[in-house]
């Protein structure tokens, strides 16, 4: 719980910072970068974890990474974190920072689980429709499960559409096992 509270507050005052500066989806898109390289490399991620490395060692090897493509502030806001010890929190920063970046754009995020991959057709039909439903610009992530034998599931923010096989199979056992 305070994990998640202080990653909001940092999210919170960077987002502020990059709005000021009109950076905002630059600065999303390098976090969600600098997110996915920790992720994938878990040697740079131990390493920055060292309580015994010093950080203007840990500085020296993220220099290189940071100076490809990363702007000034994202530079500047994970070397915070490095002086603070809370490298670790950069995950939970990221998606509360891509959360007030997407409130900002009016973009939802909307996310399919089917059994079966849908087609580029399929999905541009999708989201023009949860576009016109919505107001808003929607970010469609597809995932495919085969275990839901047939139909989708529909997740946009905390409201779930479930069409899938095993729900309209489960809904039809509830009303034939249910008394008159």
């Amino acid at each position: 719980m305070l994990n998640g509270t202080l990653a909001r507050r940092y999210a919170r005052a960077l987002f502020d910072l990059a709005a000021e500066s009109g950076a905002v989806d630059a600065t999303d898109r390098e976090l969600r970068e600098l997110t996915a390289l920790l992720r994938d490399e878990p040697e740079l991620k131990y390493l920055l974890g060292h309580p015994k490395i010093e950080a203007a060692e840990k500085r020296a090897v993220m220099e290189p990474v940071f100076a490809a493509a990363t702007g000034r502030l994202t530079r500047q806001f994970f070397y915070l974190l490095l002086d603070r010890r809370r490298q670790d929190f950069l995950p939970l920063i990221q998606r509360e920072f891509s959360r007030l970046a997407d409130e900002k754009n009016q973009v939802v995020e909307a996310a399919v689980t089917s059994a079966a991959a849908l087609s580029a057709a399929q999905r541009r039909k999708l989201k023009q429709t949860l576009c016109r439903v919505t107001g808003k610009n929607v970010r469609l992530l597809t995932r495919v499960d085969p275990e839901l034998i047939g139909g989708a599931k529909l997740k946009i923010g905390d409201r779930v559409l479930d069409g899938t096989l095993a729900a309209q199979l489960d809904k039809m056992r509830r009303e034939l096992t249910a008394p008159f």
